[in-house]
């Protein structure tokens, strides 16, 4: 299967690579989500992973779900609610070592533990925060995680996400409501930080220190996830010279999905579209179909080769993984490393009887998943 990417489509997408923009939006619809994602692979190969996620409505919550399903009921298919001070706010953090999940949390909180800034960089769930800070050697993002694991273990951990490269095409975030918005903060981060876990008794059982290469983006939609989007891939990869970022949006009824290929190199940004071939088609044991090998081409001849080695996370309704990528620029040199993808199909979040599923892997009321 190939697809070949049209102009960027003005009426479903908008892109920015922008501090000032990394705020929280308040004035949205109760079925907006907004979150603000970090992820990084270690130093010495990426046998370390680290990914967090602040999120003012949880995508994947039942709880969240559920209630936009019902509202929307009440409102005879309108399109949206009105704004509301309800949300379902969550943190997600999963460290992975050798490709499989060792430390996994994702806690949901009331809405009355959330709050975010509408000027500056800076949000707070319960007990975790990230913010935007300048140092001397530096700015970026401190964040701090405290949240509970199953088995009544708790888990602490502070990481400093230094920008490399960062607000590379600064200016209006788009807030409107036809349109999903990425903001690219900081494709390039050095990550330093440290992990705690305690037993139930508050003894401490392990510590991790990681260092390694990061990146931070920031997502928003007015829309309700699982009406908007067919499925949604993207990934990334540093190199000693440079850094690619793809990403291949795809709403419902859409034939030309948004592809998009970034490549950092020397403190500047190309952006270009691209065009976007799949092969090798697999199902992973939740039923997600997916391809095994994607290449995306630009006009210039820039190319990722980008290769799914290990699924590392999965549900009904994403998937992430481990992935050789290959970049050749205009030079005809192949660059080769192990970056961070992920799959999105969010259709099955309308299927109820999931739920029990899915609550099964969400702390709630500060205690830890059962999963």
């Amino acid at each position: 299967m190939a697809a070949t990417a049209q102009n960027l489509r003005v009426d479903k997408f908008a892109f920015s690579s922008s501090v000032e923009a990394d705020v929280w939006h308040a004035e949205k619809p109760a079925e907006a989500y907004e979150w603000w994602y970090f992820d990084a692979l270690a130093d010495g190969g990426g046998k370390e992973a680290v990914v967090i996620s602040f999120l003012d409505n949880y995508i994947f919550s039942p709880r969240y779900n559920g209630a936009v399903s019902v509202e929307k009921s009440k409102k005879n298919g309108s399109n949206h609610w009105e704004h509301s001070t309800k949300r379902f706010p969550a943190v997600s953090f999963v460290y992975y070592q050798g490709g499989r999940p060792v430390y996994r949390c994702v806690n949901e909180y009331p809405a009355s533990d959330f709050s975010a800034s509408e000027n500056t960089p800076e949000c707070r769930i319960g007990d975790n925060s990230f913010r935007f800070e300048t140092a001397p050697y530096g700015s970026g993002y401190l964040i701090t995680i405290n949240a509970m694991l199953s088995q009544n273990r708790r888990l602490e951990a502070t990481f400093e996400w230094v920008s490399i490269e960062s607000d590379l095409a600064p200016g209006t975030f788009c807030h409107e409501e036809t349109k999903h918005c990425w903001n690219m903060v900081a494709p390039r981060s050095d990550v330093s930080g440290r992990i705690s876990i305690y037993n139930r008794r508050g003894e401490s059982i392990d510590v991790r220190h990681f260092r390694g290469t990061g990146y931070h983006s920031h997502n928003l939609d007015n829309r309700w996830l699982p009406e908007t989007v067919r499925d949604w891939q993207w990934g990334r990869c540093h190199f000693g010279d440079s850094t690619a970022v793809f990403y291949r949006y795809c709403e419902i009824g859409d034939f030309n999905p948004t592809t998009k290929l970034f490549v950092i190199r020397d403190g500047e940004m190309r952006e270009r579209d691209a065009t976007y071939s799949e092969q090798n088609y697999t199902r992973d044991r939740y039923g997600i179909r997916y391809p095994t090998r994607l290449r995306l081409i630009s006009d210039d001849n820039l190319r990722l080769r980008v290769k799914p080695i290990k699924v590392i996370d999965s549900s009904f309704h994403y998937l992430r993984f481990l992935s050789e990528m290959t970049l050749t620029l205009r030079d005809g040199k192949p660059r080769k490393t192990t970056g961070i993808s992920e799959f999105l199909s969010p259709k099955t979040l309308k299927y109820r009887w999931l739920n029990w599923w899915t609550d099964l892997r969400i702390g709630k009321d500060g205690k830890g998943s059962l999963l």
